[in-house]
């Protein structure tokens, strides 16, 4: 059965003109879905952070798979911003401002993790250069009799390294 309207139509035939119209409309923005992408991007990179500043690989690894999923939504949420820049148009004042506020503070944030993450990366590749530096200083090459009273090649002294993680 269909709803009267108060306006003396029928709501179902307004909700399908409606319907038509936003779908033709083109691209809109799906603000919710942004805004929740870009909010829990912030709380995921402050934790993400705050691991990476204590030297936390383990933490940094069990978000991972939520940061992926939230880029994605991301992605695919301002994709519509993209392709259509004057759809910001369509959004309230207050909407704007809480895009741009939440926007700034994700920009923020990921600048951040951009620098924490290339420290983090830096700091093991150096760890990993003195390994290995230090491995080959262990290694003693020199030439030496061999079993047959010839000369052979030491294969130097075959010390192992090893790195503790908890580093």
């Amino acid at each position: 059965m269909s709803e009267i309207t108060p306006y003396g139509g029928n709501a179902q035939a307004e909700d399908d003109v409606h319907d038509r119209s936003v779908v033709a409309s083109g691209p809109i923005i799906a603000f919710d879905d942004l805004v929740f992408a870009c909010s829990n991007l912030c709380d995921l990179l402050e934790i993400e952070n705050e691991a990476l500043a204590s030297h936390d690989p383990e933490t940094v690894k069990v978000l991972l798979t939520n940061k992926a999923a939230l880029v994605r939504l991301y992605e695919k949420t301002v994709q519509a911003l993209i392709v259509s820049p004057e759809l910001a148009e369509t959004l309230e004042p207050e909407q704007r401002d809480e895009l741009l506020a939440v926007g700034t503070r994700l920009n923020e944030l990921v600048c951040l993790n951009e620098i924490r993450l290339r420290a983090e990366m830096d700091a093991y590749q150096r760890v990993m250069a003195i390994m290995v530096n230090n491995a080959k200083k262990r290694a003693i090459n020199g030439t030496t009799y061999g079993r047959a009273g010839t000369f052979g090649h030491n294969r130097g002294n075959r010390a192992s390294l090893s790195f503790n993680t908890s580093l």
